[in-house]
């Protein structure tokens, strides 16, 4: 359904991922590990097309991908950054509504969903983004990804700086919308507890390259890879 070949990119001259190869089925949750600095992100920003390839491609449902974000975002291509990036001086509803009509959807029905998905934003629906803590700001902008109705989500460190009882709630979020809509879901995590509560198999990174992959279970017993490769 979605595969990534021989992704090498970077920033400028320099090169940062090399040679990446991924397959994510239907409806699977896949966690995207590594230690700080091994190119996590930049492989989501190559994915999204966010940074230029300089080999590889990406493919959806078997097609090549086009070049330019937008048109990746209307093929099926959701992304929440690191660092959450939502519109600051937008409200709540505003936000959701602006990804929705951006992909052809109808906004009413985009922020009508969001509000019956997410019960936390609803107190805050015509509130200003920028005024949100970074948790509620986290759900927004996993809110914002789902009005764009994708295939596949791909999740940059959700869990960075969020409290607690919130990953709870998103680790519950991301189930239930997995297990309803169907949606692929790729989680770049260092949060390794988050990751094995939802993800069935892990992708796990060093140096730019993909190291192993490996079962969730596989990966939960093994904790001299995890000390290895995560640090944990």
């Amino acid at each position: 359904m979605f595969k990534i070949e021989n992704a090498t990119g970077g920033y400028g001259k320099t090169t940062i991922i090399r040679n990446i190869s991924m397959e994510i089925n239907q409806g699977e949750i896949v966690a995207l590990l590594g230690r700080n600095g091994v190119g996590k992100s930049t492989l989501m920003k190559y994915i999204t097309g966010l940074i230029p390839a300089a080999g590889g491609q990406v493919l959806i449902e078997g097609k090549p991908a086009p070049t330019a974000p937008a048109k990746r975002a209307k093929m099926g291509l959701g992304y929440v950054p690191q660092g959450r990036f939502v519109f600051p001086r937008m409200t709540v509803i505003e936000n959701i509504a602006v990804a929705a009509a951006a992909n052809g959807h109808d906004a009413k029905q985009a922020i009508d969903r969001s509000l019956e998905d997410f019960p936390i934003l609803v107190q805050k629906a015509n509130d200003l983004a920028g005024g949100l803590s970074g948790g509620q700001q986290q759900i927004l902008a996993l809110a914002r990804a789902l009005a764009t109705q994708p295939q596949v989500l791909l999740l940059d460190e959700p869990t960075e700086g969020v409290q607690p009882s919130i990953i709870d709630e998103m680790s519950g979020i991301l189930k239930r919308i997995n297990k309803e809509l169907g949606i692929a879901i790729v989680i770049a995590e260092q949060n390794l507890d988050f990751c094995l509560s939802i993800a069935e198999r892990a992708y796990i990174m060093e140096k730019g390259s993909i190291r192993i992959e490996i079962d969730r279970e596989k990966l939960r017993a093994d904790k001299h890879l995890q000390q290895e490769l995560l640090g944990v």
